[in-house]
């Protein structure tokens, strides 16, 4: 990801989402890295539900679905998907009261 102001000019601050330290602290997703020369920076991202749950309302516009899905990101795009794929699998195995309140609109007997 590529972060850019005013104050820095031409010069944009690189942020690698891969290699983030990642903690829970309070209930929130903390990210702290440092960004690569020439502009080391180091840096947290503080994530909660709601940062989480506006993220993926964006994603879902269609413009940036169509961004996606134009010829040269396609592969992009689907690689996204299974991971996203593979994310909500995760959730739905690691917490199956959670999804099953969230479809059936109440506490299933046994959860």
């Amino acid at each position: 990801m590529k972060f850019w102001s005013k104050g820095l000019g031409k010069r944009c601050l690189v942020v690698d989402c891969g290699s983030e330290a990642a903690s829970i602290e309070d209930g929130i997703l903390v990210m702290a890295g440092t960004t690569p020369p020439p502009l080391s920076w180091a840096y947290t991202m503080n994530m909660d539900a709601r940062d989480w749950e506006e993220f993926v309302q964006f994603a879902l516009r269609p413009p940036v679905i169509r961004h996606m899905l134009a010829r040269p990101r396609l592969r992009l795009a689907l690689r996204a998907g299974w991971h996203l794929g593979l994310f909500v699998l995760a959730v739905c195995l690691a917490m199956p009261g959670v999804w099953l309140r969230a479809l059936l609109g109440r506490t299933p007997a046994g959860c």
